[in-house]
Parts: structure tokens; C-alpha cells; sequence
């Protein structure tokens, strides 16, 4: 399962560097992200934004706006401290499961991907003038 923000890049891009935004390809790279998706059987989905990072991913307290100083998520109320950007991943993750109205086990590392694991993978350095290549376990 993968997760992203739901980020209207278009009003993004009236800000500062809006220019640099528009040319780092932000968008085209979620459009390509939610195609490998798509292709490798991966679920993807977008969330909200808003207040990812003012919300603990414990106990959805609001926290309030950090300063871009502040890199330390750390709730007053149920005392979870974490990295910010841990933090909101934390939320989108979580919003997420939760817009997909089950439980659902977590998948780390990619663990039942294609290609990973103890899948078979083709080796081309096996395969002779007119033969087929032979399937060998991965390393």
C-alpha cells in the first residue's frame, strides 16, 4: 500500500518558488508513481493534507504549527515524540488505512512484492543463441 498527500500543485507553484516547483516535475512524479502502482498490483490512494504535520499520529491530538526549526514532534497529551516528517508520515499512513475502512496489515520493506524475496528472477547471462532463458531462484 502506498499513501501520498492530495497536493494541488497548481496553487503550490503561486508561491515563491514557484517556477522551481513547476519544474521539478512534482505532479508528473505522482502520476508516475500511481502507474507503477497500478502496474506492480501495489494499492495507492491519496489523502488529505491538511495539518499532517500538527497532528500526533498516536492520539490524533491537534498539536498546533511548528516553526521550521522545530524538528521534534512531541505530544503533550500521550507524550509521543518522533522526528516531524516520522510524524507525518505516520498520519498519512494512518489516514489512509483508515479511508480504507479495514484492518490491514502493515507491509514493510516491500515484502510480497514482485522481484522480491525468494522469487524467481530470469538471469540473461544463462541464456544461449536460440534458447529461452532459464529461470533461476534469486540471490
Amino acid at each position: 500500500m502506498l499513501f501520498v498527500e492530495d497536493i494541488d500543485f497548481r496553487t503550490w507553484a503561486k508561491g515563491m518558488l514557484g517556477k522551481h516547483t513547476l519544474d521539478a516535475g512534482f505532479g508528473q512524479f505522482v502520476s508516475i508513481l500511481q502507474w507503477v502502482c497500478w502496474k506492480r498490483g501495489v494499492y495507492f490512494d491519496k489523502v488529505t493534507k491538511d495539518y499532517t504535520s500538527q497532528v500526533c499520529p498516536q492520539c490524533d491530538t491537534h498539536t498546533g504549527k511548528k516553526e521550521l526549526k522545530d524538528r521534534i514532534h512531541a505530544c503533550p497529551d500521550c507524550g509521543y515524540t518522533t522526528h516531524r516528517d516520522v510524524a507525518a508520515a505516520q498520519v498519512i499512513r494512518n489516514r489512509g488505512i483508515s479511508a480504507l475502512g479495514s484492518s490491514v496489515e502493515e507491509i514493510a520493506c516491500g515484502d510480497g512484492l514482485t522481484g522480491t524475496g525468494n522469487s524467481l528472477v530470469k538471469n540473461l547471462r544463462s541464456r544461449k543463441k536460440g534458447e529461452e532463458a532459464r529461470l533461476q531462484p534469486a540471490l
